[in-house]
């Protein structure tokens, strides 16, 4: 994936480049736009798209958890044993609301590491945005986008329950219930570059358009439901001797870059629609060991010619 975003970085490069020189002549010849001023002037709107995040990050949340010191836990430690088994299970004396939410005893169901999640993984989200651009001349114009999503996570995990089968059970049977796991995660994403419009002057034209970014990333929740009984596992992030912990590890900003391909169609004198696929190659800066990573979005943007 990583291979495909170069390629299309440097064809974003090629034609931008190839189009540059000589752009001012091309102006005079070509046809005008059936809005005169095409991409010319400030324009200001809004975006409504899909983000589609890599799984790079997904880990934080499949339930191990992290040490105050930035180290994941082993299973005994995990977030998940400690709050299934101690806090919610029996464990220390208290009530064990784990048995009441399977429908079983306190000795009828077990958690052990084979049933910890394993298949985290972001859905995707809904991405809205204010874009601004200003057009100096009516194909080349400088951007800036604004975009916003709240991403969820979902997996699952399992329990075995131990009370024997009534009737016939094939050899070798785990009576085991699965529950969902779930994440959630707030992003602002800042872009900065430059789009080319495409081809003969016309109310319809491609364009491509590239440039880097910043983003902001913010831990939001991770819990999981044992049929009806929701277990919080962000409980021990939020604890006093955790606070450099949630600092430095569940919110940061990134660093990346995007390029854009699409169609601009040129509505009216006032109005431009786009529709738009955005790759970018950037770094979510949570968690332990954060990875510049592919990820994609897509969606569409309306301008009013200021």
């Amino acid at each position: 994936m990583k291979r495909f975003y170069f390629f299309s970085l440097l064809l974003f490069l090629f034609i931008t480049l190839s189009g540059v020189e000589g752009f001012s002549q091309d102006e005079e010849e070509q046809k005008p736009f059936r809005n005169l001023k095409g991409a010319k002037g400030f324009h200001a709107g809004i975006y409504l798209g899909s983000l589609f995040a890599n799984k790079n990050t997904s880990n934080l949340y499949d339930g191990w958890g992290y040490d105050e010191n930035g180290k994941r836990n082993d299973f005994l430690n995990s977030f998940m044993y400690r709050r299934i088994v101690n806090d919610f299970g029996g464990g220390n004396g208290l009530t064990d609301q784990v048995a009441a939410a399977l429908g079983v005893d306190h000795t009828g169901w077990t958690f052990d590491q084979t049933d910890m999640p394993i298949n985290m993984k972001y859905n995707s989200a809904f991405m809205f945005g204010f874009q601004m651009n200003f057009g100096f001349t009516k194909k080349d114009v400088l951007i800036v986008n604004v975009n916003a999503s709240k991403l969820s996570l979902s997996g699952n995990f399992s329990i075995q329950l131990t009370n024997p089968q009534v009737g016939y059970s094939q050899p070798n049977y785990e009576n085991l219930k699965t529950f969902s796991i779930a994440g959630g995660e707030q992003r602002l994403i800042i872009q900065a570059g430059y789009r080319r419009i495409l081809g003969e002057n016309s109310s319809m034209n491609f364009f491509v358009e590239g440039g880097p970014l910043i983003n902001y990333t913010k831990y939001i929740k991770n819990q999981i439901a044992i049929n009806n009984l929701v277990i919080d596992l962000s409980f021990y992030y939020m604890q006093p001797y955790f606070a450099t912990y949630h600092a430095s590890y569940l919110r940061g900003t990134g660093l990346g870059t995007f390029t854009g391909f699409g169609l601009n169609i040129a509505a009216s004198e006032k109005w431009t629609l786009q529709l738009l696929y955005n790759p970018s190659l950037e770094k979510i800066n949570i968690g332990e060991n954060p990875k510049l990573a592919l990820q994609h979005s897509a969606g569409a943007r309306i301008f009013y010619n200021l």
